[in-house]
């Protein structure tokens, strides 16, 4: 049995994304990413076409809930949160 805790455990500072609407820090999966910078966190967070989005407005939201001012922030940057996961939906055009 251990009984100082304290000679095997330090103390680290990191950064966690976390959403601007709800306070969540997760993603869908309940995952959440300790970084070394808050740059790092938001660039984690927002990387490739799902996941979590940076607004215009400087707004980070995450993609672990459902409602609709997480679905109309998601959607005003081109992503669709659908039932079991987020998809990307991009404007087509026609030639």
């Amino acid at each position: 049995m251990i009984e100082n805790y304290a000679a095997h455990t330090r103390r680290v500072s990191c950064y966690v994304p976390v959403c601007s609407l709800c306070g969540g820090n997760g993603d869908a999966d309940g995952f959440a990413p300790h970084l070394d910078t808050p740059r790092e966190a938001i660039e984690y967070a927002t990387a490739g076409d799902e996941g979590w989005t940076l607004t215009l407005d400087g707004l980070l939201v995450c993609d672990a809930v459902r409602d609709t001012a997480h679905e109309d922030a998601h959607a005003a940057a081109g992503k669709r949160m659908s039932r079991d996961a987020m998809t990307v939906t991009w404007a087509t055009t026609t030639a």
